[in-house]
């Protein structure tokens, strides 16, 4: 039985995606497989898939920032509304804007011992008032045409969004599984005991990990407004159930200690042709809302009964042992 848990967990993601471009590669042929089509998914799935990659390291530390999206949309309002300073100035800005977010987040969790859930949804709110005050609840245009430009050329065949997002995820990827910084992160979402026995400050760990997530938040905002050249209110209000799905479905664990660049990749790339496919056959905007609501529902089910059961497991195994059983994080 845990042997099956333990397959369908690490490769659900793989068994969807597979599933998809099947379904829709049969459905329509003509629209979903051509070249225009995988270039648009491209551009369109980088925004997102930087948000994932500070979910997921947020995840693997054991908590979870709901305030993504409205940090995303004050990037890409700063970086548009702040361009007479200077298209450079204005970007830094954004980012530390998002850095900052996502230090008071880190604050709030690991010194004040709020709940993850209760801080960011709270940072959330804030930010996304700050974005409306800012704007006046208006959109508001660029002016700059080089900026414009960013997001919407490509090298080669490839958009220049999808290399900032491929340079950053082999960063995050190499940060995870090659430096003490990751496989603290790991410890402190996964074994706290075992943190403190070894001396690791399980509270840096986390910190930072959310300042990374709102850094890379701002930095998907200021990209997205490169893209539209513009900046609206309704910019990130899908976004934290989009990503934590796909973080979730790509390996992560709401419970902290798993998690791994490329399945949090793949979990984006999953919704996205998901989402494409649905526009194609004309599936309306909130039945698709309700189907990535499903899957997060599915995952997180699937994901907490596999770990429940390797617990278990792992409990009856030391005491038959005559030892005590300490959950273990692990890396998908």
């Amino acid at each position: 039985m845990l042997g099956t848990l333990r397959f369908l967990s690490r490769n659900t993601i793989l068994i969807i995606l597979t599933g998809l471009l099947l379904f829709f590669s049969i459905a329509r042929p003509e629209t979903f497989l051509s070249g225009l089509n995988i270039t648009n998914v491209a551009r369109q799935v980088a925004f997102d898939s930087l948000i994932v990659l500070g979910q997921t390291m947020v995840l693997i530390g054991g908590g979870i920032d709901l305030s993504v999206g409205s940090v995303m949309a004050m990037a890409s309002a700063l970086a548009i509304g702040l361009q007479p300073l200077g298209v450079i100035p204005a970007c830094l800005i954004a980012l530390a804007f998002g850095a900052l977010t996502g230090a008071v987040n880190g604050f709030m969790v690991t010194r004040l011992r709020i709940v993850p859930f209760i801080a960011t949804l709270g940072t959330m709110t804030v930010v996304r008032g700050l974005m409306l005050t800012y704007t006046r609840q208006e959109p508001i245009s660029g002016s700059v045409e080089w900026f414009s430009r960013i997001s919407n050329e490509s090298i080669g065949p490839v958009p220049i969004p999808t290399l900032i997002l491929i340079v950053i995820a082999i960063l995050v990827h190499l940060l995870l599984t090659r430096t003490r910084f990751g496989r603290n992160l790991y410890a402190a979402g996964g074994n706290l005991e075992a943190c403190r026995l070894a001396g690791i400050n399980a509270d840096r760990y986390k910190f930072w990990a959310f300042v990374i997530c709102g850094a890379l938040a701002a930095l998907a905002g200021i990209l997205l407004a490169s893209r539209l050249n513009s900046a609206t209110i309704h910019i990130g209000q899908d976004t934290p159930l989009l990503v934590l799905t796909a973080a979730i479905l790509g390996g992560a664990s709401l419970r902290g200690g798993r998690g791994w660049v490329p399945g949090a990749m793949m979990g984006i790339i999953t919704l996205a042709i998901l989402s494409n496919g649905m526009n194609l056959m004309g599936v309306v905007n909130f039945y698709q809302l309700a189907i990535r609501a499903i899957l997060l529902l599915v995952v997180v089910v699937l994901d907490a009964f596999y770990t429940t059961q390797l617990r278990e497991r792992m409990t009856q195994s030391a005491v038959g042992k005559g030892g005590a059983a300490v959950p273990v994080g692990e890396r998908s």
